[in-house]
């Protein structure tokens, strides 16, 4: 019986919620749009609270304003759609609001 060493490549980082939706703004940016808010279901944002710890979602400082940010932009929870989505302008036409998800990669 021949003992095989099956050298293992370099491991994959896992998949970071706060990264990429880092990537996704910075991304929607780089392509002229404008980031207006996002949304994101209850499980994503708990867990970018874990990923990006008490930062991640800064609570404004205004406390008659009930609203959240990620980095620049406000971040809203929607129950009714799963992921995370990034809301910009400056896609389509007539100022429509178009919007991008972001979630684990498939596979």
């Amino acid at each position: 019986m021949a003992n095989q060493s099956h050298a293992a490549g370099p491991k994959a980082e896992p998949w970071r919620l706060t990264e990429a939706l880092n990537a996704k703004l910075a991304e929607v940016r780089e392509r002229g749009f404008e980031p207006k808010w996002i949304e994101s279901s209850l499980e994503d944002l708990t867990l970018l609270i874990r990923e990006g710890g008490e930062e991640a979602i800064r609570l404004d400082p205004d406390p008659s304003v009930n609203r959240a940010w990620f980095g620049e932009v406000e971040i809203r929870h929607n129950g009714d759609q799963p992921f995370t989505w990034v809301f910009v302008s400056g896609e389509v036409a007539a100022g429509n609001i178009s919007a991008h998800v972001v979630e684990p990669p498939k596979g």
